[in-house]
């Protein structure tokens, strides 16, 4: 009898670090990982940092640009790749943005804009750009901007530049689209191998996110009903995010009360005339999660295609962003300018001014 008992407990005991066991090695979904990365990510004080941006896809009828200036702007950067690297440290705040344009093909031009941010200035370095006639003597030097005087100017706060704050609304917005977005309808989990990653990315899970046209429909319905109010909450009970993003609480609360004034016809009636332009759509991203659960790297692909009297045509966008060495020291390839390296915006004003006036006396 008492060796029945104490098998049976013996047994109990099995199960129920069996159980346990299979709770703590239970993979994440797709969802709860990306949740946790983004909670993981208000632990990064500093990062390095790249990226790039191109068009893969582009077709519009010659015939058709002058209807629209926006796709003129897009034909003419159609062959350019905007690439990006530069760093972020939390404590004392500074960010470096290095911007790198090219164009290809008969005007072929690369040039280099490198950006630098504290919290209340930020410093724009004057590139050497062939085609605009920019006096020798200001090529290299930084244009400096200062936040507090342009806010004294224009009667607003000083506005926040600041990548750690960014990154804290970004999480509450995530928070808010996980909370109603459907795991199964946009959201996938895929093998590190086959999801084409460069090969300097180390990641130990990647999270797909797919959408096309046909999932257009639900996913607007769900941000009218549910998603934009408590986003706009969010927002109204946030004075750190007001200021973030310079918006007025009067102005939140009339966006509050448009928004619950709108009908469902309204929606349907402009879901209906979308449908009828644009003929195809897909945006597939991929999230890459380290060992760590950081988000270290992000790609998106976003391919459309419409057809409408103003124009007709496709286009295919690539954007890859990355980040290295998290809460390490960070490398910045610019010190802040000082001296004879920095101008000011009404010195840079006089001298183009002067330069454009000169030109248009010369052509009289």
């Amino acid at each position: 009898m008492f060796k029945g008992k104490l098998s049976f407990v013996i047994l109990a005991i099995l199960l129920t670090v069996s159980v346990v066991l299979s709770g703590c090695t239970k993979e994440k979904s797709p969802k709860d990982a990306l949740q946790s990365s983004m909670s993981k990510s208000a632990d990064i004080k500093s990062y390095n940092f790249s990226g790039s941006m191109k068009f893969e896809d582009f077709n519009f009828p010659d015939d058709e640009m002058s209807a629209s200036e926006a796709a003129a702007v897009v034909n003419l950067l159609k062959s350019a790749e905007l690439s990006w690297t530069g760093g972020y440290r939390a404590d004392p705040m500074m960010m470096e943005v290095n911007l790198q344009l090219a164009l290809k093909g008969d005007l072929a031009i690369n040039f280099n804009i490198p950006v630098l941010m504290t919290e209340k200035k930020v410093w724009v370095k004057i590139p050497n750009i062939p085609m605009l006639p920019i006096p020798e003597d200001m090529v290299g030097k930084f244009i400096e901007l200062d936040l507090e005087e342009l806010a004294k100017e224009s009667g607003q706060t000083i506005p926040s530049i600041d990548p750690g704050k960014s990154q804290k609304f970004s999480n509450d917005v995530m928070g808010i689209l996980f909370k109603h977005v459907e795991e199964e309808s946009y959201l996938k989990e895929i093998k590190v191998k086959d999801a084409g990653l460069p090969a300097d990315v180390d990641v130990k899970k990647v999270v797909q996110f797919h959408m096309d046209q046909t999932q257009i429909e639900p996913l607007v319905n769900t941000i009218v009903d549910k998603i934009a109010p408590e986003l706009i909450d969010l927002l109204l009970n946030s004075q750190e995010y007001q200021d973030l993003l310079q918006l007025k609480k009067e102005d939140l609360e009339e966006a509050k009360k448009s928004l619950s004034e709108l009908k469902d016809t309204e929606i349907t009636e402009a879901l209906a005339e979308m449908k009828k332009e644009l003929k195809s759509l897909d945006i597939t991203s991929n999230i890459g999660i380290d060992k760590k659960e950081y988000p270290v790297y992000t790609d998106a692909k976003i391919s459309a295609a419409i057809e409408s009297e103003e124009l007709t045509g496709s286009l295919g966008i690539k954007v890859v962003t990355q980040m290295t060495g998290i809460n390490g020291d960070v490398k910045f390839e610019n010190s802040e300018p000082k001296g004879d390296d920095v101008i000011t915006m009404d010195q840079l004003q006089e001298q183009l001014g002067g330069l454009y006036g000169d030109m248009g006396a010369d052509s009289l």
